[in-house]
């Protein structure tokens, strides 16, 4: 059973990757909550684009091998996009961590149940070539299993409980949070 919420998986996460990483955040209340708490030039939020998040994650981790990229994904949003995680573990990347957010439902909606459950997403990540796999309940094992990570093509399930606070701010100035990643990216 779960034992966190999002605030805490995403409150854990972004106080254990490093300043320097790149973040790719999906739709919804996901990129909502990292925006309005966390909002820094090294995050890009892909809101409307729901299971996109992976396959951004992937083409920023090849073009910049150099740079950390961390995407936060949410279950929903991978299931619409299944086909990102096995291009993901055909092309292994040195510098990926996938971070899904995984309660079980369409949160960022009316929370309809997502069948991420009969998904098996670990098992999955590592049958198409994730290097590194962890599931994760609460919130110390999710800050050990980030801190373990170092080059690879790494998958981290962190399972949490439905619900959560849902009147987050929308980031709707795209062109400057594109032109901030972007120099961002030029810097470090």
């Amino acid at each position: 059973m779960a034992k966190m919420k999002r605030k805490e998986a995403i409150e854990t996460i972004m106080a254990t990757i490093s300043h320097e990483d790149a973040v790719i955040s999906t739709t919804g209340l996901i990129s909502r909550e990292i925006f309005e708490k966390f909002d820094s030039e090294r995050n890009i939020y892909v809101p409307g684009s729901m299971g996109l998040a992976s396959s951004i994650g992937l083409g920023l981790a090849i073009s910049c091998p150099s740079k950390r990229v961390i995407v936060v994904d949410g279950d929903s949003s991978l299931l619409m996009n299944l086909g990102s995680i096995v291009t993901i573990g055909n092309k292994q990347p040195t510098n990926l961590l996938h971070i899904v957010i995984d309660n079980g439902a369409y949160g960022s909606c009316s929370e309809e149940k997502s069948m991420s459950d009969s998904a098996h997403f670990d098992k999955l990540a590592l049958d198409v070539g994730y290097q590194f796999v962890r599931v994760v309940d609460g919130q110390e094992a999710l800050k050990h299993a980030i801190l373990e990570f170092s080059r690879g093509s790494e998958f981290i399930l962190a399972k949490i409980k439905l619900g959560g606070r849902r009147d987050f701010r929308r980031p709707l100035n795209l062109a400057n949070v594109k032109n901030r990643f972007m120099l961002f990216l030029r810097q470090t």
